[in-house]
């Protein structure tokens, strides 16, 4: 992968940008705008068909049409492709893989690995879903096996469109344009920009590190990113309710665990990525979103975040793990304005989308946060959920989300 900007896909970013304009950019505690999630990638037209032989029959054992292809962009950070027709006969296998073999997904008659259905592209999860995205710029699909029933004019794969990723290095640079969509990033730093890569604090702060591990990048649909994570021992996943706010938003996202450095300055660590599956719980006013994603048991090493559901207290001790501006994932730990040097609660009471529904801080946060767990440093335990920008910035408290979704978790705190 190039390290600069693409000169094919700037302006296309420009492009898409012109198209995006939002409302106003995200204010104080007493008027918060309406938040967004951050932009990171964009859908792109493709004419592709695997297999097919319209109107013809093969001979069973016998497989017909292409049977395989690549999808080849400049500097790509992730390839996404939806499949508009999805039907193989019986023996053959569709691969989605990355050149080097470290990602592969497989999908038959028989068994669909990990996928997600996206309502808004039209699919259905039967003959048209989409693939689990394959990580840098080149995804490379494949028909293998043997057919063991003839080919006919309905069995093939067709693809028209695939989502593209912004290059991870060119994030900073499209964030601080106004490119990825949202105009609360600036107005989120709050005095000098505090965050660091996760991997910063390994050693150096342990409690923050470990908190941070739960936390997944979350990619929907159309392209759009915010921040999700894991919530008790059990199947439960929490973001921003303007994040994702429908069944189908769920089903059409997927979630990446462990998008970070492997050391502070090193490269990407190896990303587990899961889809959505269920949403559970969603409110508008406290701005979350409760839901359950699919290969639940593969998300299990990454261990999950408790809540604490009590009045935050005036200068206590907080961090926040997130994916700000879309990049792998940050901790704030940080905060130069107050004389600490550390994040802490500055105001315990804030008006978010409803009189003291939020509590205020300093600790640094941006586009692309949004659904970050705020943790409380005398529990290890999650006091608020990010949603707004703002200086103060702020998140919905536990307190009043914890009452509206105990029956979730048995009535027992997690």
């Amino acid at each position: 992968m190039n390290h600069g900007p693409s000169k094919l896909l700037l302006p296309a970013l420009l492009a898409s940008a012109l198209c995006l304009a939002l409302p106003a950019t995200a204010v104080a505690q007493t008027e918060p705008g309406a938040p967004a999630p951050l932009k990171i990638a964009d859908q792109r037209s493709i004419d592709l068909q695997l297999g097919e032989q319209p109107g013809r029959v093969g001979r069973a054992g016998v497989d017909a049409g292409r049977k395989q292809a690549e999808i080849r962009t400049p500097d790509a950070s992730f390839i996404k492709v939806h499949f508009d027709h999805f039907s193989l006969p019986a023996g053959v296998t569709l691969e989605v893989a990355s050149p080097d073999g470290r990602e592969v997904y497989r999908y038959s008659a028989q068994q669909l690995d990990p996928h997600t259905v996206a309502a808004d592209l039209g699919q259905d999860g039967k003959t048209s879903f989409s693939a689990m995205s394959i990580s840098g710029p080149v995804a490379v699909l494949r028909l293998v096996g043997t057919a063991r029933e003839p080919w006919r004019a309905g069995h093939g794969v067709k693809v028209s469109r695939y989502l593209e990723g912004y290059p991870e290095d060119m994030l900073p640079q499209l964030q601080n344009e106004g490119l990825l969509g949202t105009q609360v990033g600036g107005k989120s730093i709050c005095g000098t920009d505090n965050k660091q890569a996760a991997a910063c604090y390994a050693t150096s702060d342990t409690q923050a590190f470990n908190g941070s591990r739960p936390v997944a990048r979350a990619v929907m649909s159309g392209g759009s990113l915010c921040t999700a994570w894991r919530v008790s021992s059990s199947n439960r996943m929490f973001t921003n309710n303007h994040c994702i706010s429908t069944a189908a938003g769920v089903a059409g996202a997927e979630f990446w665990f462990n998008y970070q450095r492997s050391t502070c300055t090193g490269a990407q660590a190896t990303v587990t990525k899961v889809a959505g599956d269920q949403m559970l719980k969603t409110n508008t006013t406290l701005d979350y979103t409760l839901f359950t994603v699919k290969n639940f048991a593969n998300i299990s090493s990454f261990g999950f975040l408790g809540l604490d559901p009590r009045a935050a207290v005036a200068n206590e001790g907080i961090f926040i793990a997130g994916h700000p501006g879309g990049r792998m994932k940050e901790l704030s730990v940080a905060d130069t304005q107050n004389s600490g040097g550390k994040c802490r609660v500055d105001a315990p009471s804030v008006t978010g989308n409803a009189a003291n529904s939020d509590v205020g801080y300093y600790c640094d946060t941006e586009g692309g946060s949004s659904g970050s767990p705020v943790l409380a440093r005398s529990s290890g335990k999650v006091l608020a959920l990010h949603h707004f920008g703002g200086c103060f910035n702020s998140g919905a408290k536990i307190s009043l989300i914890w009452p509206q979704v105990s029956t979730y978790f048995g009535g027992v705190i997690p």
